[in-house]
């Protein structure tokens, strides 16, 4: 089976009368690792702060709502901490998940292409 594939068992299970097959496995879909970091993001439309990042996407907070499959230009700032040597990515991405946040909008994007600045 592939990935994000969703099998249903063979094994039947109790139910109240007869039996029921609703037992389900979905496998993750991700291809590549997620780090726990909060890098500053700077947007087009203000700025924000990740929660996670990976070689293929990023997911971060901003007070700012953006349509899903919307493109976004982001740059993620490392070393901030250091004036003198940060480091900036330069993504471009799109929009996969939004979703209301207790610290504003969290936001999932797949990064479709990226740059050292």
């Amino acid at each position: 089976m592939g990935a994000g594939v969703t099998r249903q068992s063979e094994t039947p299970e109790p139910s109240g009368e007869g039996f029921s097959v609703k037992e389900t496995e979905k496998k993750p879909t991700r291809s590549a690792r997620r780090y726990v970091l909060a890098l500053p993001v700077q947007l087009a439309r203000g700025s924000g702060l990740t929660r996670d990042v990976s070689a293929g996407g990023v997911y971060f907070l901003t007070d700012q709502a953006y349509p899903l499959d919307s493109q976004l230009d982001l740059t993620l700032v490392f070393g901030a901490t250091l004036p003198e040597s940060p480091m900036q990515v330069q993504c471009h991405a799109r929009v996969v998940r939004v979703e209301p946040h207790s610290d504003g909008v969290g936001i999932a994007a797949a990064i479709t292409s990226l740059s050292f600045a």
